[in-house]
């Protein structure tokens, strides 16, 4: 089954349900129509957008995310119910077991490192502080690592001065990303739902109001690749761009590829894999089974028992 993500950007489009399509009208005219079963994101991009409570009941039904944004920014997510599909899955992951999740977080730092190098390489930026940390398990301090990584980025990217700031609205390359990570964050959030998990037991971040840390935590290693994703559409455009954005991001959550096995996996259907895969460490109560999605899968291999490079 082809999945797709669907952008709403114009004003007064209406959307409604017709024999399981999805119809969108503009000014009584049907301007597209997609099957629901079909569904995986609806972004909600412009705040006049009409749509009933059939629609949103037809998406949810079948597992796909509504993401509310204002001026472009990520405010609000409408997700399925939660569901459980093994008992054992619910009752560890709420037992919050310590040494457990520790591995599996050191496993998605460990990815998300291993992919910072990946887009500094791809931007040519040199990251030898970033491989001797991802070569040296003691050495992957999560906020020094984030600072170096930033520091090179920004620059590349032709934003220098510029610093990784999510509350910056005023920034259109943090505004940019923001949007992308919101995209990204919202698939997360639906892919532990529809797997039996709950997004409020945190692996590594912690759970207070208004959060959902697991969430958080499933989306690290992803980050690197939206990042590489904004370089990209940089070489072709500019900051002003970001309607061009929103398209380009939506366009590649279905092109671009993360290897697995010998084959390769589109990047939203990735996060499936790794939901799935996650919560079978919580079944099996082993992190042997977490599967990552490593840009270059070399990296993968490199370990503490590998020399720096």
């Amino acid at each position: 089954m082809s999945f797709h993500i669907l952008h709403i950007g114009e004003h007064g489009c209406v959307l409604s349900k017709d024999r399981g399509l999805l119809v969108c009208k503009k000014d009584g005219k049907i301007t597209g129509s997609i099957a629901m079963a079909d569904m995986r994101a609806l972004v909600l991009l412009s705040e006049a957008v009409s749509y009933s409570a059939a629609v949103t009941a037809a998406l949810l039904e079948n597992d796909a995310v509504i993401l509310h944004c204002r001026r472009y920014k990520p405010i609000g997510v409408t997700l399925p119910l939660p569901r459980v599909y093994d008992a054992r899955t619910a009752l560890t992951q709420g037992a919050s077991p310590k040494i457990l999740n520790r591995e599996i977080w050191r496993k998605l730092l460990h990815c998300k490192i291993a992919n910072s190098i990946a887009s500094l390489e791809e931007l040519g930026v040199p990251c030898g502080a970033l491989r001797r940390a991802l070569s040296k398990s003691s050495a992957m301090d999560e906020a020094r690592c984030a600072r170096l990584y930033w520091r090179g980025y920004f620059p590349a990217i032709g934003a220098c001065g510029e610093r990784r700031e999510p509350k910056d609205a005023a920034s259109r390359p943090n505004a940019m990303l923001n949007y992308g990570y919101g995209v990204v964050g919202a698939l997360a959030h639906r892919a532990l739902i529809v797997h039996g998990l709950s997004p409020l037991y945190g692996v590594c971040h912690k759970t207070y109001y208004k959060n959902n840390p697991l969430v958080y935590d499933i989306m690290e290693p992803y980050r690197a690749v939206v990042d590489m994703l904004l370089y990209r559409f940089l070489l072709q455009k500019s900051f002003a761009d970001m309607n061009g954005w929103t398209r380009y991001i939506g366009s590649q959550l279905r092109e671009f590829r993360i290897a697995r096995k010998g084959a390769s996996l589109k990047l939203m259907d990735s996060l499936d894999v790794l939901a799935s895969s996650l919560a079978n460490c919580y079944k099996e109560k082993s992190v042997k089974g977490l599967w990552l999605p490593y840009i270059n899968p070399d990296y993968e291999k490199i370990s503490g028992k590998t020399k720096s490079f």
